[in-house]
């Protein structure tokens, strides 16, 4: 009998706690030891009922519907948060109403971003009541100064010109009457250029500007802005027109400057960029000589920076005297210079190189040798212009002879040789921190790439740290220890320099 009253209590305590419709109970049904027990539970159930109704009440934000008995304990917590809840939404609505003096402090971390929100409201509220006083005098003052605006209009240097819509008719001009405007090449070319945004902007209604400049007959240049706008309740076009011959003169000469080596007085390496780029367009073979003057640190070091700059000035004269009006010759860097050989195949290229070279070697012999190394890519004619990504994927031979620069340091990376065939050779003849030695090792090691010839590195001479080190594979890696620039020519010289020292010496 006890285990019949243990079970009915247990199933009954089990409905209450886990199923949605609680299973009733029979208190008579139940032995009288155990009926006190029964109607505890059937208080429970009570308790339990009001707790998950008011739970569901306060989670779909219904502070209204249902309010649990005094006497239920289970909804102590529940009615804190029914009382913190109603309070909230009251001080929300003070806050709504514009009183942001409300906080709030027990609701935990919400407390601090609702009296955070209430704070920045008030600055808001602030700051609008600021913005508004201040359009308000904005429009009071734009008012007042409406006539003296007119008055400066037509005192103002520049000309102020409204032209009708269709084009035809002069409106207003601060400066002449319709039949004495200023100038009529001008004012032909305004028309032309109002015909054309109009037959591209006939039906916009809003407002729009935009700017162009004018030449005149007498090689006058004048900067116009024309806007579309009312006047007069219709629409037109307002040209403000100054003139800006002085300025444009002047921006010549500065551009003129900006392209300039200093040293040489040939173009330097903005001048061969927008050169370069004029005669790709036009689809003409070119051939790139790029020469790197030998030397050059030595005599500073030895005879002086004065003597450098006649080195460099000698060169400079070499070729100027060796080349075509057509050619484009630039200054790039401190020893580095570039020509461009417009319409001129590999074989003529050379040989003019090769002339430069040799009156550069012989001519006005120094007590020092001089020389340049130098490299040449012929670009046919109508050649295809490719990305960086395409030349490497394409190329047989990749030959670096770039400068170091920000756009070459690092160039040469683990993604750059993933990109070329497995058959690619790739040599580096300009400076060593444009290949990322570490990445060119694993290249050559994991045979990315076939092989590799460096006549430069990143520090020399090569530190015992250097990966490439480890291949000793003279088929897959040669590094020369930066020699590419000593010709025979120039060896020969420096030898018979230093036997020259060296019997001076003794004497």
């Amino acid at each position: 009998m006890e285990d019949r009253n243990c079970e009915l209590l247990f199933e009954y305590l089990r409905s209450i706690l886990y199923d949605s419709e609680v299973k009733t109970l029979e208190i008579d049904s139940l032995d009288e030891p155990f009926r006190k027990l029964g109607m505890g539970l059937q208080y429970l159930e009570t308790a339990v009922k009001e707790m998950k109704q008011c739970s569901a009440a306060l989670s779909k934000g219904d502070l209204s519907s249902f309010k649990p008995a005094r006497e239920n304990f289970l909804c102590e917590n529940l009615k804190n948060i029914h009382a913190n809840l109603n309070h909230l939404t009251w001080q929300a609505k003070q806050v709504a109403k514009g009183d942001y003096s409300q906080t709030v402090s027990y609701l935990g971390e919400f407390s601090e971003a609702f009296n955070t929100m209430t704070e920045q409201l008030r600055e808001r509220e602030r700051s609008l009541k600021l913005i508004v006083e201040q359009e308000k005098k904005h429009a009071e003052m734009a008012e007042s100064y409406s006539q003296l605006l007119m008055e400066l209009i037509a005192r103002s240097e520049e000309e102020i010109l409204v032209i009708s819509l269709d084009g035809q008719s002069l409106l207003y001009s601060n400066r002449r009457t319709e039949d004495e405007v200023r100038n009529w090449d001008v004012y032909k070319q305004w028309i032309s250029q109002i015909e054309q945004k109009t037959q591209k902007n006939n039906r916009r209604k809003e407002l729009y500007e935009w700017k162009w400049e004018a030449e005149d007959s007498d090689h006058r240049f004048y900067a116009i802005t024309t806007g579309k706008m009312k006047w007069q309740g219709e629409w037109a076009y307002v040209n403000i027109v100054q003139e800006v011959t002085e300025t444009r003169v002047k921006e010549e000469q500065l551009k003129a400057e900006a392209y300039q080596d200093m040293l040489t007085r040939i173009g330097n390496r903005f001048y061969l960029k927008e050169k370069a780029e004029e005669i790709l367009k036009t689809g003409e073979p070119v051939s790139v000589c790029y020469c790197d003057l030998d030397h050059l640190k030595y005599i500073n070091d030895t005879f002086g920076h004065q003597e450098g700059d006649a080195y460099i000035r000698f060169f400079v004269r070499i070729v100027n005297e060796n080349i075509r009006e057509e050619d484009v010759f630039a200054r790039i860097g401190g020893d580095e210079f570039c020509i461009l050989m417009r319409d001129c195949a590999g074989d003529d290229a050379r040989k003019r190189l090769s002339d430069i070279q040799k009156q550069f070697v012989l001519r006005e012999k120094k007590n020092y040798a001089r020389s340049f190394s130098c490299g040449i890519v012929g670009v046919p004619r109508n050649h295809d212009k490719v990305d960086l990504d395409t030349l490497l994927a394409k190329s047989d031979i990749i030959s670096i002879h770039a400068p170091l620069n920000e756009h070459t340091e690092g160039l040469m990376d683990k993604a750059a040789f993933a990109k070329m065939k497995k058959t690619c050779i790739f040599l580096n003849l300009g400076r060593g921190p444009i290949v990322v030695e570490q990445d060119l090792y694993e290249a050559l090691e994991n045979d990315e790439i076939a092989a590799a010839g460096l006549d430069v590195l990143c520090q020399e001479p090569m530190s015992e740290t250097n990966p490439l080190r480890k291949i000793k594979d003279s088929k897959k890696l040669i590094i020369t220890p930066h020699i590419a620039w000593a010709s025979v020519e120039a060896r020969n010289r420096l030898m018979q320099i230093i036997v020259g020292q060296i019997k001076d010496f003794f004497r």
